[in-house]
């Protein structure tokens, strides 16, 4: 995984924070939560809601933030 972080210039990111970061892209593009579990791993609701919260709640400001254009 270091050899890949490497590649990809991420050496400053740990693995955990390259999962969060990819929870949180797949909850911006929609997915729910099990499709999000299937990709982390996560085992229970409570962690992708965790994860996956904080993306949504951006996106849903980011929604009414529109509406009031």
């Amino acid at each position: 995984m270091l050899k890949e972080r490497k590649r990809l210039g991420l050496e400053a990111y740990d693995l955990h924070a390259l999962r969060y970061r990819g929870v949180m892209e797949l909850a911006w593009a929609g997915c729910d939560d099990d499709e999000i579990a299937s990709y982390s791993g996560h085992a229970t609701k409570e962690m992708i809601a965790k994860y996956a919260g904080e993306a949504r709640q951006i996106m849903r400001a980011r929604q009414a933030s529109e509406k009031r254009l």
